[in-house]
């Protein structure tokens, strides 16, 4: 009696499970050609964009099952490290002329079946590489002084670390600061990446610089210890002039060794009564800007006019160079009455 219940009860349990298994084992595949790859399609992830002299880096991705082993290869110029990355140096892959460009790269995931066979799959990608932005700060924002020490500081986003070269004016200098006296009307840093594994430097790029003459400095007079200006009587007695020059006050501060002035000489003229002006002569002036004329003016009477014209009005510069300054005529005349 308990065997027939104990082989009813099994009957009612197979019709029970059989549809479950039935279905499972229908959507289960066990051929020859399964693979222990649970993903056959590859990932790939990296830099959309670099810079040049930077290198370019990508990280693979295939999901294998069973601890199944994968291996990654490339080829041309694409490099892989280890199992799940990619690398390739981007120094020569900008030609003269170009400045950015799509670079195609293509490698390979080798891995192994449940039977024992190798398959491989091809992976594929592309980035784009252009020349880096060049950043340069100044003591005077894009443009710089003519005939002045002017220091720059370079920088390459994207290069922070690496060592740079920079050419100007016939110099080259490694790092990234450089001083520099322009004489033109531009002048142009060529960057250079210094510490590539080529064998000669990479050419990054340059920086232009419009290149501006510095601010005009105002020029004072005094006589016998006061200020005077056009128009004011000059006492005959006390006939001596001082010149000095007061430079830009920013041009001065940022730039101490090239705002130095001094003027040589000065033409004198001098007009008594209603006669034309007559020139009395070209006199030096002294090394701290004094002009006496005393002697020249012996003869002039009260309410006669004196013109005086500054020549030779230099600006010395950080290397002790003379520089014409270029001052209108107006300008550098002055005109003071007799007294």
């Amino acid at each position: 009696m308990m065997d027939r219940i104990k082989d009813l009860r099994y009957q009612i349990m197979l019709a029970l499970y059989m549809p479950i298994l039935l279905y499972a084992f229908s959507t289960f595949d066990l051929s020859e050609e399964s693979y222990a790859v649970q993903s056959v399609d590859p990932v790939v992830t990296g830099q959309q964009t670099v810079v040049l002299g930077q290198p370019f880096q990508a990280k693979a991705f295939l999901s294998v099952g069973r601890e199944q082993g994968q291996q990654l290869s490339a080829s041309g110029d694409l490099q892989a490290v280890g199992d799940t990355a990619f690398q390739m140096q981007t120094n020569e892959l900008l030609s003269e002329g170009e400045d950015e460009k799509t670079v195609s790269y293509d490698g390979t995931f080798r891995f192994q079946q449940v039977d024992g066979e190798v398959s491989r799959i091809p992976v594929s990608g592309q980035f784009r590489v252009r020349r880096p932005e060049i950043v340069a700060t100044s003591e005077n924002a894009q443009s710089l002084y003519r005939r002045c020490l002017n220091r720059l500081r370079i920088r390459v986003p994207g290069l922070e670390n690496r060592t740079l070269r920079l050419e100007y004016g016939g110099q080259s200098t490694e790092g990234q600061t450089i001083a520099l006296s322009p004489g033109g009307k531009q002048s142009t840093v060529d960057v250079y990446l210094a510490d590539s594994t080529q064998s000669d430097d990479v050419y990054l790029g340059q920086k232009q610089f419009s290149v501006i003459s510095p601010p005009r400095p105002d020029i004072n007079v005094r006589n016998a210890g006061r200020d005077i200006q056009n128009g004011d009587n000059l006492p005959k007695r006390r006939a001596s002039l001082n010149f000095s020059f007061k430079p830009d006050e920013e041009f001065r501060s940022r730039f101490p060794q090239d705002a130095r002035y001094r003027a040589s000489r000065a033409t004198v003229f001098l007009r008594q009564g209603l006669a034309a002006s007559e020139k009395l002569g070209t006199f030096d002036l002294s090394s701290d800007g004094r002009l006496v004329l005393t002697r020249q003016l012996r003869n002039a009477e009260p309410g006669d006019q004196i013109t005086v014209r500054l020549e030779g009005v230099v600006r010395i510069n950080h290397a002790g160079a003379a520089i014409p300054l270029s001052l209108n005529e107006a300008s550098r005349t002055y005109g003071f009455i007799v007294s």
